[in-house]
């Protein structure tokens, strides 16, 4: 049988559909089987026999209007056939009447974007767009490239902590079940046989044996030395990582430390569909991904997988401890340790933690393939992983406090949740127990207002909740509110500030020491702003910085 997966093309113009043919072949022909036809009845017939034999659809491409059915009718049937594929519907530039068919597809998931036609050169106009399209079908469906490899029980927590460490930090690794053949070659290659497991055979040749993230990230990664700097940027999320770019792109010497993956609460995003500059969605780990390297690219240096669990002043600089012992020396601070979703706080879940439930989206979706999972949360994040975890698994059950999904999703994810036919929603209600063997295989739900109880089938439960700040380590130092959030600007309170000036936007109670972000009080929670702090922080460092040196000159006079 045939094993390159199939683009199929659907345009009633002979013309049209042979020059796309034509192109693609070209481009794409070496990898993929180029399929084309002249009306939606044939193409769908095609996907009844491609699926019968087994055979993988990455890409379909329909033109929109075609008699009979259009485009987007098309490849609406087609989701509930290929849910897997990606969809894109060829529409012609200046077609004013296929722009409400767009952003309605778009926004109900039947579509994941659209095609311009004529696209020539089609190096301009037509390869970057199928690229990005079977770039995503090609992450999720396909072997990844394996820089290190790791052996361990897919079942046991720690397994799954170092996957997603790895996977949130995008570092390309393989992982081989214990037992299996290819794990077996590898320990016996390493001679690792009476290490313990989880083991994590690294590029150079090393082998770890159940490490610690501080031992992993050290092996995989950078781990500076020099601890003394500018200006250090504590948490790698969007807010910390846009004021990383910014503060070494302006010749800061930058330091940044992340205690857990780059990304935050944002790079467990699905698919961002809202944020400015990327129409057709991007997802919050690739997004924040570009940002590190970017930083990385102006200079910035990380310490992975520690934390800051102290600071106090030394004159002008800040002392902050390191989780290992050692301390950075710093002019200015700025502190991005975003939050952490709050815990379920159901006792008889916890043994689950880490085999069947997880804090986060978990990046490994064959996990969940033809099984039935559930989410709790009612935010966007909680949204992007319902609609995803809907393209592989059996049923998703979003399991939400309030009464409605509108008061705090997007708009255009309620539209793709009410659309998708395996999405079940469960409005007022909140999980109080759990059942099943090594892994979870039912939960209990109570509906909030009547006190009934419900039994649903879940093999998996991703938890995106309520969240709490990173800020403990600043309790004797900085103000918080009763919540642990940071104030800053005029949220200061007057009696604990030093200076004469006020507080600059992103400043907190102590001078230098700028919050932003999700840590930050009163912040919008949303990754477009905290981009835009990270951004205007990182303006207010500048200015702390002139006014250290002015006061250090006439100190010196």
């Amino acid at each position: 049988m045939e094993t390159r997966p199939l683009i199929l093309v659907v345009d009633d113009e002979p013309a049209a559909l042979a020059s796309m043919l034509d192109a693609l072949t070209r481009r794409f022909g070496g990898d993929y089987r180029i399929e084309p036809h002249l009306s939606a009845q044939s193409a769908l017939d095609a996907i009844s026999r491609h699926k019968a034999d087994a055979e993988e659809i990455a890409l379909l491409i329909a033109d929109q209007w075609m008699p009979g059915m259009n485009g987007n009718e098309f490849l609406e049937r087609v989701r509930s056939m290929e849910p897997t594929a990606k969809r894109a519907l060829l529409v012609s530039w200046g077609d004013r009447e296929a722009s409400p068919v767009i952003l309605q597809a778009c926004a109900l998931g039947q579509l994941d974007n659209y095609l311009y036609k004529p696209w020539a050169p089609a190096e301009v106009h037509l390869y970057p767009y199928v690229s990005d399209f079977l770039a995503e079908w090609t992450r999720l469906h396909r072997p990844g490239m394996e820089l290190i490899h790791i052996v361990g029980d897919e079942s046991a927590a720690r397994t799954n902590e170092i996957l997603e460490l790895l996977d949130r930090n995008g570092i390309p690794y393989g992982f081989h079940p214990a037992g299996t053949p290819l794990a077996r070659q590898l320990v016996d290659a390493h001679e690792a046989a009476q290490e313990a497991l989880p083991l994590v055979f690294l590029l150079d040749g090393s082998t770890l044996a159940n490490p610690r993230d501080a031992e992993i990230m050290d092996g995989v990664g950078e781990s500076p030395d020099q601890l003394y700097c500018d200006v250090v940027v504590v948490g790698g999320g969007p807010a910390g990582l846009t004021a990383a770019v910014y503060a070494g792109s302006e010749g800061l010497a930058t330091l940044v430390v992340e205690r857990h993956v780059i990304g935050g609460q944002a790079g467990a995003s699905s698919l961002i569909r809202n944020y400015l500059g990327f129409p057709r969605g991007i997802s919050g780990a690739e997004l924040t991904q570009r940002a590190y390297q970017q930083a990385w690219l102006f200079g910035a240096k990380f310490v992975f997988s520690r934390e800051v669990t102290g600071v106090r002043l030394d004159g002008e600089r800040k002392i902050l401890d390191l989780s290992d012992g050692r301390e950075i020396s710093a002019s200015a601070v700025v502190v991005a340790t975003g939050a952490k979703y709050r815990r379920l706080n159901v006792p008889e879940l916890e043994r689950f933690v880490g085999r069947s439930i997880f804090y986060t989206t978990f990046g490994e979706v064959r996990l969940v393939r033809d099984l039935d999972a559930a989410v709790v949360g009612g935010g966007n994040s909680a949204a992007q992983a319902v609609v995803h975890l809907s393209k592989f698994a059996r049923s998703v059950t979003l399991i939400v406090r309030g009464d409605s999904i509108a008061r705090s999703m997007s708009d255009y994810l309620v539209q793709q949740i009410r659309s998708i036919p395996n999405i079940q929603v469960r409005l007022e209600a909140e999980v109080i127990g759990g059942d099943g063997g090594e892994r979870l295989e039912t939960l209990q739900l109570r509906h909030r207002p009547s006190g009934s109880v419900e039994t649903i089938p879940a093999r998996f439960l991703f938890v995106l909740i309520g969240a709490l700040p990173h800020t403990d380590w600043l309790a004797a130092t900085a103000q918080r509110d009763a919540k642990g959030f940071i104030p800053t600007g005029q949220g200061v309170d007057p009696a604990r500030w030093p200076l004469q000036r006020p507080p600059m936007t992103f400043e907190t109670s102590i001078p230098g020491l700028f919050a932003v972000g999700d840590v930050r009080l009163g912040s919008m929670k949303r990754v477009a702003s905290a981009v835009g702090e990270g951004a205007g922080a990182i303006q207010n460092v500048h200015q702390y910085l002139e006014e250290v040196r002015v006061r250090s000159e006439a100190k010196a006079a």
